[in-house]
């Protein structure tokens, strides 16, 4: 009788399932509009989707703006946690349907190189390979793979970790980047010093892709720190940018798809800064063969090969 009670309390906070789902594409978009186009149903309908969440959790998780919508703290924290719960439901949900046995990869990944790049596409890995159940372990720390069963990472780094064999994935490449509201529809400039009178948000994570280096990069000598803010979460620092809060170094390819979806443009000519460090695939050394890794390991490297050198 007392599990009983446990479990009707939990469902009657658990919000539907729907809007959870709209809150999630939304969210990643910063646009009802974009969010209602990837999940095939109108802008009215994902808008009363999220008001309802709204209302049922009794919290604000959007702050509607003129011509475009901001997560409010409540709503970065919910983001967080929705992804990844909607992530395990997902493979699990395949998992069912499709009579898996042991056939499960536990893939590590940063928070941003999940939400940007692999979670868009996770659907089409699915499609391909029915038979693999993926688990997610998403960490911005170094874990230990071994120690936290993880058969698989991508990290960013030198490519060097001890006890791990590593695969060149791509190089990391950052550009000031900022939402068309921003920049309002001035030309690019490919004088490096005219950032210096806008409003820049830094990464407080990744040394050699701060605001200082950027600007060493193309010879303009700072005396200090030229960003207004510094942001230590990567996720954060893109929903800054996107809100029309200022110009953020954000990275290639992760925010590729923004910037094709037109939701970031670059206010520069200038090219990519190439960074010291790039992505690999990592996995520890001595372990049995696994044929979901390899699989995943070179669906991974495909796409990524196709999207740095199209067709």
């Amino acid at each position: 009788m007392h599990n009983l009670r446990v479990m009707l309390n939990l469902r009657r906070n658990i919000p539907p399932l729907g809007s959870l789902v709209a809150f999630e594409a939304a969210a990643r978009h910063m646009s009802f509009t974009r969010g209602a186009n990837e999940l095939g149903v109108t802008q009215v309908a994902i808008s009363r989707q999220i008001k309802a969440l709204e209302e049922f959790l009794g919290v604000g998780l959007f702050e509607r703006l003129n011509r475009t919508v901001r997560l409010t703290p409540e709503g970065v924290k919910f983001q967080q946690v929705v992804t990844g719960s909607l992530t395990q439901i997902a493979t699990t949900v395949v998992d069912f349907q499709k009579g898996k046995g042991s056939n499960y990869l536990v893939v590590g990944t940063t928070t941003a190189f999940s939400a940007y790049w692999l979670m868009p596409r996770l659907a089409k890995f699915h499609a391909a390979y029915p038979e693999i159940d993926l688990r997610f372990a998403v960490d911005d720390k170094c874990v230990d793979l071994r120690a936290a069963g993880i058969h698989v990472s991508i990290r960013y780094g030198s490519g060097t970790w001890s006890g791990l064999t590593s695969t060149y994935l791509c190089d990391s490449e950052v550009l000031p980047l900022c939402s068309p509201a921003y920049w309002k529809a001035r030309p690019q400039v490919d004088d490096p010093r005219v950032l210096l009178d806008e409003f820049l948000i830094d990464f407080d994570y990744v040394i050699d892709s701060r605001w200082s280096s950027w600007f060493e990069h193309f010879g303009v000598e700072v005396d200090k720190n030229p960003a207004d803010i510094s942001i230590d979460a990567y996720t954060s620092m893109v929903q800054a940018a996107q809100n029309g809060q200022g110009i953020a170094l954000l990275s290639s390819p992760l925010v590729d798809d923004l910037i094709d979806n037109g939701s970031l443009i670059a206010p520069t000519s200038l090219p990519r800064q190439k960074l010291s460090g790039g992505y690999y695939i990592v996995a520890p050394r001595k372990t049995d063969p696994c044929p979901a890794l390899d699989i995943f390991q070179k669906w991974v490297l495909q796409e990524m090969s196709q999207e740095i050198t199209p067709e």
